[in-house]
């Protein structure tokens, strides 16, 4: 495992995201099943994905992007961006033969821990297209309310479409232990 653990639980790991994981994130970035939900319209370069690396990890204090580990194999990420003193967005994908397992929900309950309780963050956001339920039930198990719908806001698979906005508060969080104790795979 290349980067820096950042946080565990017992079944993921979330480590820094490092120069040598471009191939991963190249391949989640033109992987057709994750690459309308990401939002990319045109195929990523490796050197695209190396320079995104430089420029937007290793040199933005405004985000924290993290790789989900599963017995040490990357398969997913989860981001906190647009970091400023009282909120960020929250971001997270997977690979697909990942889905369905709860690792997305594990991974997502403790960058919310660690945006609350070290950040000292007091509102989260996150956002999905329309057709995404799948997104859209994780953020409700992890206490979301929908704070509103931007209408054909993203142009995906040849029409326009919804994206559903969320947020928590940090009075509103009960804490990723709760969750997962208690919690539903995604």
């Amino acid at each position: 495992m290349p980067g820096e653990v950042f946080l565990r639980s017992e079944r993921v790991t979330l480590r820094t995201v490092e120069p040598e994981d471009a191939e991963l994130l190249q391949r989640a970035r033109n992987d057709p099943d994750l690459r309308e939900g990401l939002l990319f319209r045109s195929p990523s370069t490796r050197g695209e994905v190396e320079a995104f690396i430089e420029e937007s990890v290793e040199g933005d204090d405004e985000s924290q992007n993290l790789l989900i580990c599963v017995s040490d194999e990357p398969i997913g990420a989860v981001d906190l961006f647009d970091i400023h003193r009282e909120s960020a967005t929250l971001a997270y994908w997977l690979l697909p033969d990942h889905h369905g397992d709860g690792y997305a929900t594990e991974a997502v309950a403790l960058v919310i821990d660690h945006a609350f309780d070290t950040l000292g963050l007091n509102h989260l956001v996150a956002w999905t297209i329309g057709y995404n339920g799948a997104s859209q039930a994780l953020l409700g198990r992890l206490g979301f309310s929908h704070e509103g719908t931007y209408r054909e806001h993203v142009f995906r698979k040849g029409e326009h479409h919804d994206t559903e906005h969320y947020g928590i508060l940090a009075d509103e969080w009960t804490g990723s232990e709760s969750i997962l104790d208690g919690g539903s795979p995604d």
